[in-house]
């Protein structure tokens, strides 16, 4: 007689996608949650994966984890379910009101205005806050076509979110990352947006003395906790330095388009750190040890990636005769360089 309880191909999928909905899982999780075998549950993911709605993140001899398409969390972090839920349920909540008023607002505006809804109101406390490549944003991204319930807000919390959508409207999400660089902990955004990028665009002698001390000034700024990506960030500034210095003028500015080249991808790996970092105190004890699979696999790929752009500007920099460098002696240039040493050997 057949088994009557035996489960379709297809109920088997919707489990695991059901099981994926929260957050990355393992095989044998899902294996375990959804009361299949660890083969057939394999099986049924490799399908899945196939069709492009589930993705592998890990794979090792031990364990594979497998995420879906449709989760939120900015590199799928194994957020608990109510983290995801709230702070996604902020966000529509925040997109509903702004589209009463006619308007579909930005994402990154909606993450910028979240921020403030939440810093400035009483009950949102518990959403957590992180710092990411453009300042503070979410767990979660904002995705129109996700299902998510939009947050029941309080009448003071409406009341706050109206004077944000009117403070906001028509203004581009500059406006609203600059105001967010003001606050304390955010001085490395505030030195990067406000000096360093402006000096990017434009190739001049004055210019380049304002892109060392920008980068002197970041160095400064630099968060000690940020171990990983430090030793990138240190050979990079000594690079940026020499080059900035150089006699040839012609050398000079090749140079300055080498930093500019190399800086984005310096700042993705310090940000990128920082993501992890701010959201480490955030995971489930249960869930630590994926977290930190997660970020040692994506922060490893864009150190590796970064590091030998950076040592092959190294050993064409350690080429270089000293008497084709100049011996800096701006006053303010060399009080930050100071500084960061003085820093350097507190650390």
């Amino acid at each position: 007689m057949a088994n009557i309880n035996k489960k379709s191909p297809d109920e088997i999928k919707s489990e695991i996608l059901s099981q994926l909905k929260n957050g990355p899982k393992s095989t044998a999780e899902i294996s375990e949650e959804i009361g299949s075998n660890w083969l057939t549950t394999e099986k049924f993911l490799n399908e899945l994966k196939e069709a492009g709605i589930v993705f592998e993140i890990i794979s090792t001899p031990k364990m594979k984890v497998y995420k879906s398409t449709e989760d939120l969390a900015f590199y799928s972090l194994p957020f608990s379910e109510e983290i995801r839920n709230r702070s996604c349920a902020l966000l529509f909540a925040i997109a509903e009101e702004w589209r009463k008023k006619g308007i579909v607002p930005a994402r990154t505006m909606l993450q910028k205005v979240a921020i403030e809804l939440i810093e400035q109101t009483e009950g949102l406390k518990d959403i957590p806050i992180l710092r990411f490549h453009y300042g503070q944003t979410l767990a979660v991204r904002y995705e129109p076509s996700a299902k998510c319930v939009p947050l029941n807000l309080n009448e003071s919390q409406l009341k706050k979110l109206s004077e944000l959508i009117k403070e906001y409207a028509g203004k581009l999400a500059i406006h609203a990352k600059s105001k967010q660089y003001q606050k304390p902990g955010m001085e490395l955004y505030k030195e990067k947006y406000e000096n360093l990028e402006k000096s990017f665009f434009c190739f001049n002698e004055d210019n380049f003395k304002n892109i060392e001390k920008s980068l002197l000034k970041l160095s400064i700024f630099y968060p000690v906790e940020l171990k990983h990506s430090f030793p990138l960030f240190d050979k990079f500034i000594y690079c940026a330095t020499i080059l900035l210095n150089l006699k040839n003028k012609e050398l000079k500015k090749q140079g300055f388009a080498k930093i500019r080249e190399l800086f984005p991808l310096i700042w993705d790996a310090i940000t990128t750190e920082y993501f992890f970092y701010d959201a480490e105190k955030f995971i489930l004890p249960a869930k630590k040890e994926l977290f930190f699979q997660i970020r040692d696999n994506l922060i490893n790929l864009k150190l590796s990636s970064t590091l030998s752009l950076i040592l092959d500007l190294e050993s064409e920099i350690n080429s270089i005769n000293p008497t084709e460098i100049e011996t800096l002696v701006d006053k303010e240039s060399l009080e930050i360089r100071q500084l960061f040493v003085e820093g350097a050997e507190e650390g």
